[in-house]
C-alpha cells in the first residue's frame, strides 16, 4: 500500500462510536507523518484526565541520523515531564497506535503515567504480555498502570496495523546498518 492509500484510510475514516476514537485518529495521524518521514510508524497522544490533550508525538528515531530513544512515547513523555511537571500523572491517558516495546513500558512506568490505551499489538516487540516477568520492584510500579487496548472501532486497529506492518521489515533493516554504522 502507498501513502496515498493511508492518507485515503485516515480520511474515510467511520463517525466516532467510541471516546478513545478522537485520540485514535491522532495517533494514527502522526504515525502516518512518521512513515511519510521513513521512520516507524508510530504515533502517541497523551491526555489528561479530564480528557485534554497535552502532548502527542511521533516516532523520529531517524529524523536525525539514528537515535534508539525517539520512539513516540518517549518524545511524549519527555514533553509531559517538561510542560506538565506540576500536574499529577495518575489521571493521564497514554494512547499508542502500537503496543509499547520493553524501553517504553519502563518509562512509562517511571513516568508514573496512570493507564495506557494501544490500537494494535505488537506480536514481535510489545511488552504488556511479559509484564509476569519483571523484577518485584518494576511488578510493584505495573500495578500503579493499566495497559488496554483502546476501544475504538476495528478501522482504527486495522489501520494501525496496516501501517507498522507496511515498514517493519524496512525499519529493522535500517537499525541493522545504524549499528554497523551504515
Amino acid at each position: 500500500m502507498d501513502l496515498r492509500q493511508f492518507d485515503q484510510k485516515l480520511r474515510e475514516a467511520p463517525p466516532a462510536r467510541y471516546s478513545d476514537e478522537v485520540w485514535a485518529r491522532l495517533c494514527c495521524e502522526q504515525a502516518f507523518l512518521s512513515m511519510k518521514e521513513g521512520n516507524y510508524a508510530v504515533g502517541a497522544v497523551l491526555v489528561s484526565e479530564s480528557d485534554e490533550l497535552l502532548s502527542y508525538g511521533r516516532n523520529t528515531v531517524f529524523g536525525h541520523g539514528y537515535n534508539s530513544s525517539r520512539h513516540a512515547e518517549m518524545e511524549v513523555i519527555d514533553r509531559m515531564e517538561r510542560d506538565f511537571s506540576d500536574m499529577s500523572r495518575s489521571g493521564m491517558t497514554l494512547y499508542v497506535s502500537l503496543e509499547p516495546c520493553l524501553m517504553c513500558f519502563g518509562r512509562i512506568l517511571l513516568a508514573g503515567i496512570g493507564q495506557v490505551r494501544y490500537l494494535t499489538e505488537d506480536s514481535v516487540g510489545g511488552f504488556t504480555r511479559g509484564i509476569h516477568m519483571l523484577p518485584p520492584v518494576w511488578s510493584e510500579l505495573c500495578h500503579r498502570t493499566r495497559f488496554e487496548p483502546a476501544r475504538v472501532d476495528s478501522h482504527w486497529r486495522a489501520l494501525a496495523k496496516q501501517m507498522i506492518d507496511e515498514n517493519a521489515v524496512a525499519m529493522r533493516q535500517k537499525v541493522a546498518a545504524a549499528w554497523q554504522g551504515k
